[in-house]
């Protein structure tokens, strides 16, 4: 079975292909790269409670930490640090005792709304499958180590 390590990009420049789909394996685990580095910030746990959080506007990093309940100030500085790193959120600051700082979504952060609503949408739709098929899976692992002895 052929294996694949995705490669760290500095810069995630998506393959163009001549169809505008992959043909192949290949083709298709290099388009993948980008998709699972976007995935992997966007995909944090804190991340979409911060997204949901600036959807109405700028809010101070106070606000927020109040907002997202058991979110450490932390976690909180490090994922707002990751999400203004890769463009979807901007840092201001406004110089005053102390210093004011405001975090807001940027256009990209915006379009994320979308996907999330998707994402939200069916993930609820299917929350039930997913629980039912864990049960399944938890009962035939039972009954596999109640076999082998």
């Amino acid at each position: 079975m052929e294996t694949f390590t995705p490669q760290p990009t500095a810069i995630a420049t998506p393959h163009r292909f001549e169809d505008g789909q992959p043909r192949n394996f290949e083709e298709c685990k290099q388009a993948m790269v980008p998709v699972n580095d976007v995935l992997s910030q966007i995909g944090g746990k804190w991340t979409m409670y911060i997204i949901i959080a600036l959807v109405n506007g700028p809010q101070r990093f106070s606000e927020l930490k109040r907002k997202i309940d058991g979110v450490s100030q932390k976690m909180l500085t490090s994922t707002l640090r990751d999400l203004e790193k890769d463009g979807f959120i901007s840092r201001k600051v406004t110089p005053s005792i102390p210093p004011r700082v405001d975090y807001a979504l940027t256009d990209m952060g915006i379009e994320l709304r979308e996907p999330f609503s998707i994402l939200t949408r069916w993930a609820n739709a299917n929350n039930q499958r997913i629980a039912e098929a864990r049960h399944r899976f938890a009962a035939r692992e039972a009954e596999e180590k109640r076999l082998s002895w």
